[in-house]
C-alpha cells in the first residue's frame, strides 16, 4: 500500500493545480471576480501586471503546463515515465521561485497561487520519490477504469468554469439607479483620488467614454478611503472644480497628480482656471464635506466590495478593469 501512496499523490496535486489554475485563469477574464475577494492578494497580483508574462495570464500558462504533465504521465512507456518525472520536478522548482517572489518581490501572497505552488511542488515530491516501476502512467490497467484520471483532470478544470457561470449576478441597488438619466447609457463610478487602482484606470475609462460621447450620463461618487491621508482633500477639490463646470479636467488632474495635499490642489484649481475666491470658499465650507458624506453614504449602501468600482447599465465592474472589458 506505501508503494502506491506516491504515484497516488502524483495524481491529486496534479488534478489540485489543474483546478485552482483554472479559478484564477477565470478570474482574469470575470468583471468581477468568482474565487479572489477583492482586494486579496490574488487580486492585487493580478492587477499589478505581474500575473501576466508578455501578455500571457500566468494562470493560463500554469494551466496547460499541469494539463501537459497529466497527460504525459497518462502515456505508458519508459520514456513518458522519464519525460513526467522531469517536467513534474520542473513544476516544483517553478513553485517554490514562484512562493519566493510573492513573498520577497510583491510581499504579498496570493492564497490560490500559493495553492498551486505547493501542489506542483508535492507532485514533484511524489514524481522523485516513485520508483521506476511506480513512475510509469499509474493508469489502472483494468479496461474499464482507464478513463478515471483524464475524466476527473477534465472535470477539475471545468467546474470552476461552471460554477462561474452559475454565479448570480447582483441586483442594481436603488441608491444606483436613482442615479440613472432616461435614455442614456449610465455609469456610476466610486472613486478614492489617491487610490493606485483607480489611477491607473482612469485614461482607460476616459478613452471609453469618449468613443460613447453624447450617448453617456456619467455620475463620479467620492469614495476617499481613511488609509488614504490626501484623498480628502483631492474630494473637496473634486466637488469644488465640479461646481464650476470644470469637474472632469480636476479629475483628470488629480488623478495624474505626485501630491494631493490641499495646497497642491489649489494649485490644480488655479491651472484649470478656475475662480480662486470661490473655490478657497468651497473647500472649507461645511457643506463640501456634507456632500462628500453623502456620497460615502450612498456609496457604502449600495455596497462597497472594492475601488475602484463601476456600473456600467446593470453590469457591476469592481477592481482595475482592461479596456475591452470597459468597452
Amino acid at each position: 500500500m506505501a508503494s502506491r501512496l506516491p504515484p497516488l499523490f502524483f495524481r491529486l496535486a496534479l488534478l489540485v493545480a489543474l483546478g485552482v489554475s483554472s479559478a484564477l485563469l477565470i478570474d482574469y477574464f470575470r468583471p468581477l471576480p468568482a474565487f479572489c475577494d477583492i482586494g486579496s492578494g490574488c487580486d492585487r497580483i493580478r492587477a499589478s501586471g505581474y500575473g501576466r508574462v508578455l501578455g500571457v495570464p500566468v494562470a493560463l500558462i500554469g494551466l496547460l503546463g499541469f494539463a501537459v504533465v497529466m497527460s504525459v504521465s497518462l502515456v505508458q512507456g519508459e520514456r513518458a515515465r522519464r519525460v513526467a518525472r522531469i517536467l513534474a520536478v520542473a513544476a516544483g522548482v517553478t513553485g517554490v521561485l514562484l512562493l519566493i517572489a510573492q513573498g520577497l518581490v510583491l510581499k504579498v501572497f496570493c492564497r490560490l497561487c500559493v495553492v498551486v505552488d505547493i501542489s506542483a511542488m508535492v507532485a514533484a515530491v511524489s514524481a522523485l520519490s516513485m520508483d521506476p516501476p511506480e513512475a510509469a502512467a499509474p493508469i489502472d490497467r483494468i479496461g474499464a477504469r482507464r478513463w478515471l484520471w483524464p475524466a476527473a483532470s477534465i472535470a477539475s478544470i471545468l467546474l470552476p468554469a461552471i460554477w462561474a457561470v452559475l454565479q448570480p449576478s447582483p441586483p442594481v441597488p436603488p441608491e444606483i439607479a436613482s442615479l440613472w438619466a432616461p435614455g442614456k447609457l449610465n455609469v456610476v463610478e466610486f472613486v478614492d483620488f489617491q487610490c493606485p487602482f483607480c489611477r491607473q484606470q482612469h485614461p482607460r475609462l476616459v478613452e471609453v467614454l469618449e468613443d460613447y460621447r453624447g450617448r453617456v450620463h456619467f455620475v463620479r461618487l467620492n469614495m476617499p478611503l481613511a488609509s488614504h491621508s490626501q484623498a480628502r482633500h483631492a474630494a473637496r477639490a473634486y466637488c469644488c472644480a465640479e461646481d464650476q463646470g470644470k469637474g472632469p479636467e480636476m479629475a483628470d488632474a488629480l488623478f495624474a497628480a505626485e501630491s494631493l495635499t490641499p495646497e497642491a490642489c489649489e494649485k490644480l484649481a488655479a491651472s484649470l482656471g478656475l475662480v480662486m475666491p470661490s473655490y478657497r470658499t468651497c473647500v472649507v465650507s461645511p457643506s463640501t464635506d456634507a456632500r462628500i458624506d453623502e456620497q460615502i453614504r450612498i456609496v457604502r449602501s449600495a455596497g462597497l466590495a472594492g475601488l475602484p468600482t463601476l456600473w456600467i447599465g446593470d453590469k457591476l465592474l469592481i477592481g482595475l478593469q482592461p479596456i475591452d472589458t470597459l468597452r
